[in-house]
């Protein structure tokens, strides 16, 4: 997936997961197979990961509606981020 082609808000969601272990977002080839095994975190930094993007689903309509629909629901927005963080998040320290 060409980073120029990824959507606004999965951008900034996969930024983030970049700036929180020292990546550099332009320099990750998402079009790799497992791109997400090139970097660790550790299960804070997951963590914090998580309740940012949780916060970000349910403060933010529009990052909401483009992700996973228009659900403000606390627990359907974890859920989400469980299942985003267990499909493409990094390896774990």
């Amino acid at each position: 997936m060409k980073q120029d082609s990824i959507n606004s808000e999965l951008k900034i969601v996969l930024q983030k997961m970049c700036e929180t272990v020292g990546a550099v977002y332009k320099d990750i080839d998402f079009k790799k197979t497992d791109w997400f095994l090139d970097y660790e975190w550790t299960e804070e930094q997951e963590k914090n990961f998580k309740n940012w993007f949780v916060n970000r689903l349910i403060k933010n309509k529009y990052a909401r509606k483009e992700l996973i629909g228009c659900s403000k629901n606390k627990k359907i927005c974890e859920k989400f981020v469980d299942m985003f963080i267990f499909n493409y998040g990094w390896k774990r320290k």
